[in-house]
């Protein structure tokens, strides 16, 4: 499986997410800040990640040739381990059980995304 995997799809998949994260963080964070949510910031980000993983996975697996599913979970995994790199540099105390969640999280959401691009891929009509 290792084999088939297009790197290229996933690293634009793992950055593309990140993108996704950081503009649906501001997004989100805006509006709750507006109506004086005590930790707006935080909610933000914290959905922001969700959705930042399923659209790494989207991406990678809409790129991939083959296995989207396998090309999502791993961008996924990609994204996480970004995330984790940044909280740890900064200085964030994560506990195993918090990484831990963070990876099967990863793997679940990158995965499903990977999926539904691939599902999306197969339906498309051909002349």
């Amino acid at each position: 499986m290792i084999a088939s995997l297009k790197w290229g799809a996933v690293i634009l998949g793992s950055a593309t997410g990140a993108l996704i994260a950081s503009v649906a963080a501001f997004v989100l964070w805006l509006p709750l800040a507006w109506a004086g949510v005590e930790n707006a910031p935080l909610i933000g980000l914290t959905f922001a990640v969700l959705i930042g993983l399923f659209g790494s996975g989207f991406v990678s697996g809409r790129m991939a040739p083959a296995f989207s599913r396998f090309h999502g979970a791993v961008s996924g995994l990609g994204l996480a381990t970004l995330i984790l790199l940044i909280a740890k540099l900064g200085g964030s105390p994560a506990p195993t059980s918090r990484v831990l969640l963070l990876a099967v999280m990863a793997v679940i959401l990158g995965g499903a995304g990977g999926f539904v691009a691939g599902r999306r891929r197969l339906r498309r009509p051909t002349c």
